[in-house]
């Protein structure tokens, strides 16, 4: 049993590590192509007192931890085996990223309604790739096996 319950942590931070690099990458995407900049990002749309309370530095890493475990869970919502499973992952992971991002952008940002909806219109990319590359880890973990 220790030898399962090592193996299933293993995996985890596996999965866990390959969806913070691919948010990661995205949020470093936003900084060279800045209409694909997360609203997590948007620090010049920041209230001051925000601005001066926080960096895109370390908000980058620490959102892209959070992303990347809602990621794990949602996961967990579509067992392998389900047909269109990436599809139906990163439709989860669409609907996680509109909410917690169009909720952030909602309260915090005053941008204007373009940049807003050219941000979260970045999830959908973000949510394929990290869909799909969280689907093809898991099966080659259980093919390793």
């Amino acid at each position: 049993m220790g030898n399962m319950a090592s193996g299933w942590r293993s995996g985890g931070v596996i999965l866990f590590l390959g969806a913070w690099g691919e948010n990661l990458l995205f949020d470093l995407l936003g900084r060279i192509v800045p209409f694909l900049t997360p609203p997590h990002l948007l620090h010049a749309h920041m209230p001051e007192a925000i601005r001066d309370m926080v960096s895109p530095t370390v908000l980058a890493p620490v959102t892209s931890a959070v992303l990347a475990s809602i990621a794990l869970l949602c996961l967990s919502l579509v067992p392998p085996g389900t047909p269109g499973r990436v599809l139906r992952l990163s439709a989860w992971l669409l609907g996680f990223w509109m909410l917690s991002e169009g909720l952030l952008a909602w309260v915090w940002l005053d941008a204007p309604g373009g940049v807003v909806a050219a941000s979260l219109a970045g999830g959908i990319p973000r949510s394929l790739v990290v869909a799909g590359l969280l689907v093809r880890q898991q099966g080659l973990g259980a093919g390793a096996r």
